[in-house]
């Protein structure tokens, strides 16, 4: 990797666009000043599309001039540039917002998900602009639309994306950079999302806590209660899901699934604290398949929790999030012609699968320009994506650069 793209990379890494925290907000606008500017000297033309406080979408684009015979082609690409919390640090081998190439390898927040697939964007379009003259050498229409909010469900993007459609309705085909590959030389694209319901639950059973000698057998336990709720909500041997209707639109062998992400409540320091606790919390989701409908899954949640918890027990439960599943046709010339340029760069026929992922953009993107969308990425399995030492591995980073040049240049006889 050259040093420029290096210094790029590291720059972009530092900025901390960390989107579920609300202080981290002036990081956000950090990011987009950043990518305003880098994409200006490429030549293209910036927007940004904003609603309230929200991070602001991006929206860059280059048209190249009108000549007749000649039928452009205009490629979309879409990335986000938030990124996940760091936590938990202690776990890192290095500082979470400073570039570390160790090994082959290249650790940062964001590198994998999802900054590094914006940088491997630019520095394609960087290295077509530096080899002649854009307009004479690029066959395609560019634009490029770069989220702030997909890792907190991309709740403002239909909203945003319908401000700029303007901006978009040209688009041909969407490239979406969120997703891996399952080796270095095994390149894949993504024709299936999962969909996603996140609930968050609080179970308050007391006042305040109790002393478990004098209330032990007496007071409801939250805790406890949330514990035997889940076990009704899934068998932990077979791992079905345990609600009645669930599965009646299930079709395929890919599973929806359900997990606990989170439960807090009581106490858990240092030593002992006998009390039954006043309250517990917990956070958990359901990843959903293709004619699963999100709000249709949440009343039966809603429905069995009701149903399933003690008696005048005070809970609240709420949602935070929906995403629909999403299935797309592969059967394209875009993506035989992808297909075409993975093959020669990475030795090796492309992989079409599904993903136990979910990415909002997706639906909104599909739903609103009925364009064929191919989904892909040049990640690997172990780049720890959401978790402590996120890495990139070097080599493919160089391999994405130089596949996404190619199909920047992608010729009308090709697609």
């Amino acid at each position: 990797m050259n040093n420029k793209t290096l210094k790029l990379l590291s720059d972009f890494v530092s900025i901390q666009s960390v989107s579920t925290d609300r202080s981290k907000y002036p990081e956000m606008l950090k990011a987009v000043d950043f990518l305003k500017k880098e994409i200006k000297s490429l030549g293209l033309e910036v927007k940004t599309y904003q609603k309230d406080d929200c991070p602001p979408l991006i929206v860059a684009k280059y048209y190249l001039p009108h000549d007749r015979g000649i039928d452009r082609k205009t490629i979309g690409v879409y990335a986000h540039y938030d990124v996940q919390p760091e936590d938990p640090v202690g776990e890192w081998g290095s500082p979470p917002f400073k570039l570390t190439i160790k090994n082959g390898k290249i650790f940062g927040r964001g590198v994998a998900d999802d900054k590094g697939h914006i940088i491997q964007t630019l520095m394609a379009i960087r290295k077509i602009v530096e080899t002649q003259n854009f307009a004479s050498l690029q066959k395609n229409n560019i634009v490029l639309i770069f989220e702030g909010e997909e890792e907190t469900g991309s709740k403002n993007f239909e909203y945003l994306i319908n401000l700029a459609k303007k901006d978009l309705e040209k688009i041909d085909v969407f490239y979406v950079l969120d997703m891996g590959m399952e080796t270095s030389n095994q390149p894949e694209i993504f024709y299936g999302l999962k969909g996603l319901i996140g609930f968050g639950i609080e179970v308050r059973t007391n006042k305040q806590d109790l002393h478990s000698g004098v209330y032990g057998n007496k007071a409801d336990n939250p805790i406890q209660i949330l514990a035997e709720l889940f076990s009704k909500i899934k068998d932990s041997r077979t791992n079905k899901i345990l609600i009645p209707h669930f599965y009646d639109k299930v079709k395929f062998s890919l599973h929806p699934s359900f997990d606990i992400h989170g439960i807090t409540g009581g106490y858990a320091g240092e030593g002992i604290k006998t009390i039954i606790p006043a309250m517990a919390h917990a956070k958990f989701s359901f990843r959903l398949i293709e004619d699963q409908n999100p709000d249709e899954i949440e009343k039966l949640v809603s429905d069995f929790i009701k149903n399933n918890l003690p008696k005048g027990i005070k809970y609240s439960l709420k949602t935070s999030g929906k995403l629909d599943p999403f299935c797309t046709d592969i059967n394209n010339k875009y993506a035989k012609a992808t297909d075409k340029i993975f093959t020669e760069i990475f030795g090796k026929k492309t992989k079409f699968s599904r993903s136990g992922g979910s990415i909002g953009a997706v639906t909104t993107l599909s739903k609103q320009f009925k364009k064929p969308i191919i989904l892909t990425g040049f990640t690997l399995k172990d780049c720890n994506i959401h978790a402590p030492n996120e890495n990139i591995d070097e080599k493919m980073f160089e391999k994405g650069i130089v596949s996404l040049e190619k199909i920047f240049m992608l010729s009308e006889v090709e697609i």
